[in-house]
């Protein structure tokens, strides 16, 4: 199989990233790095002498969507058949790759999409794959087949539920999801906040404004769309992150007031880029 990969950056920490990218660079075939910063940043540099690389820019925040649509593209048109994409803060686990290259290759026939776990660690690895509605889209394994089927990534989400619409678009169309259970990325999910109370252990997100406005919209916008399929998720947001955010986190109100323009900016349909 031939195996490219996409990481979308967005004003990285350009020792981090380079840390990070090292983790992959090398079994795969082509790598397109999709710049949505606003500020700059020498990857551009660093990389040029390298023929495996492809650089895009943006030329600002165009949204993870549009940005993971751009480098998928690219890989299309240089005949790879799977795209590892990968978030700017996520190391692969590079010890592992010939095994996990092995069972992507023994469950290719069956899933569109085979992921890896995140942040979890087991001594004795297996070769268990979980069957999933959806799954975060670091670390994936995604059939371009399959991608160019259900049409890519909806650019109209901006970012955020980016991941899970496209999944749901895998499972409305028959395909299948899974994860390596035993073989796991580490990831940085934001900057949420511990919350300890006695031996309960949780977290609040703890996003910006912005981020909150992209999160209700969106999961909004989704639930109107099919009702069953997203309930869990904007129930989830409704429910039980509003009150976490209105309990643990700073700038409440200015938080409360984005998440209510998502919600009506969602019923009215507008969607894109939040100006």
């Amino acid at each position: 199989m031939n195996i490219g990969a996409c990481v979308v950056l967005y004003n990285p920490c350009e020792s981090k990233v380079l840390d990070n990218i090292s983790t992959y660079i090398e079994f795969v075939k082509c790598l397109v790095i999709v710049d949505n910063s606003t500020q700059e940043n020498n990857i551009k540099e660093i990389y040029k002498q390298n023929n495996k690389v492809i650089f895009v820019s943006m030329n600002g925040n165009k949204g993870i969507a549009k940005a993971l649509n751009e480098g998928l593209q690219i890989l299309i048109s240089k005949k790879m058949d799977y795209a590892l994409t990968m978030d700017q803060d996520s190391k692969f686990p590079r010890e592992d790759i010939n095994e996990i290259l092995l069972l992507l290759e023994k469950y290719s026939s069956y899933y569109s999409l085979i992921g890896l776990n995140y942040n979890h660690n087991v001594a004795i690895k297996k070769d268990t794959i979980v069957e999933v509605d959806c799954w975060l889209t670091s670390g994936n394994f995604v059939n371009l087949n399959c991608y160019k089927k259900v049409g890519g990534f909806c650019n109209d989400l901006f970012i955020d539920y980016v991941d899970i619409e496209f999944d749901y678009k895998l499972k409305n169309n028959g395909m299948k999801i899974g994860y390596l259970e035993d073989y796991s990325l580490e990831h940085c999910i934001g900057n949420p906040i511990k919350i300890r109370i006695g031996k309960f252990i949780f977290y609040s997100m703890n996003h910006s404004e912005i981020r909150y406005y992209y999160r209700y919209r969106n999961s909004k916008a989704l639930y109107m769309n099919d009702k069953d399929f997203f309930r869990k998720y904007y129930f989830k947001e409704i429910f039980v992150n509003i009150p976490k955010m209105l309990i643990f986190e700073k700038n409440r109100m200015k938080k409360l007031k984005m998440i209510k323009k998502g919600l009506n900016d969602a019923k009215r349909g507008k969607m894109g880029e939040y100006r």
